[in-house]
């Protein structure tokens, strides 16, 4: 049996107009193309960085160059990540997939000692 780690929006038959992340628990997020402000490929091919207005994701695994393609044209597709520790060498592999949020700003201290009193 085998494991799609990646599915292109063209090879998909739905009208989906952002990409669908599916961690490897099975949760999933469809985040709209329009959001994606920039993609990055780093460390040879293993990390995608995908930075949204609102979040940044970050996709490890290996031969990630098709997800990256494909996000910079902003036709991404369903990205899914294995529980498996096998990885199948030469061929893309999606290992973990991280949301990481924006941090909080700082408050000033003007506003805790209003929201203290």
């Amino acid at each position: 049996m085998s494991f799609q780690c990646y599915t292109s929006r063209t090879s998909m038959r739905s009208t989906l107009t952002g990409g669908l992340f599916i961690s490897a628990d099975g949760s999933q997020r469809i985040i709209p193309d329009h959001w994606l402000v920039q993609a990055e490929l780093l460390n040879g091919s293993r990390l995608l960085r995908l930075s949204y207005s609102f979040c940044t994701i970050e996709v490890s695994g290996r031969n990630l160059d098709p997800i990256f393609e494909d996000a910079g044209i902003g036709k991404l597709g369903a990205v899914q990540a294995s529980a498996s520790e096998k990885m199948p060498s030469e061929q893309l592999w999606v290992t973990n997939i991280i949301v990481v949020a924006p941090p909080e700003p700082p408050s000033s201290a003007s506003e805790q000692e209003y929201f203290d009193a």
